[in-house]
């Protein structure tokens, strides 16, 4: 069995919204929903770099910059995903470097990310690629605004 060729890495803007056209079932949580990709590139806080294998978006990485009254500008890694079939291949370092590298030139001083305690994959991959673990750790709190749960 030949080895598939390489991950292209793209830092998605409108321009180039429809390498989304093409992407695996497991990349992302649900399909892409084309009203929310514009709405998403559309603001310039947001970030999505993606990696494309034979024109299909194989991972993603999202994010957002964000500025506090006390503190400078930072990014919040939201979420990285690849499809199963291309796990341990390294894509997702690739990605997680493109969207450092594209908040570093956004003028970002830090980026953080939050995982489950029990999600050892993504624990390894975020020490792997240069993350520091806080040793305090998080509790989430969800608020559903919708009064529906998951809009899906």
């Amino acid at each position: 069995m030949r080895d598939p060729p390489p991950a292209i890495i793209h830092v998605v803007d409108s321009s180039s919204a429809t390498l989304l056209n093409r992407v695996d079932d497991d990349v992302f949580d649900h399909p892409v929903r084309p009203e929310l990709l514009s709405a998403f590139l559309a603001q310039p806080s947001n970030i999505l770099v993606v990696a494309v294998v034979s024109g299909v978006v194989v991972g993603m990485a999202s994010g957002f910059t964000y500025v506090h009254p006390d503190k400078p500008l930072a990014l919040f890694l939201n979420e990285v995903g690849v499809s199963k079939r291309f796990h341990r291949r390294g894509i997702a370092r690739r990605l997680i470097a493109a969207i450092l590298d594209r908040a570093r030139e956004m003028g970002c001083q830090e980026a953080w990310v939050a995982t489950e305690v029990d999600n050892l994959p993504a624990r390894e991959l975020y020490r792997a690629t240069g993350g520091v673990e806080d040793d305090r750790h998080a509790v989430v709190y969800v608020y559903p605004l919708s009064g529906r749960g998951d809009e899906s």
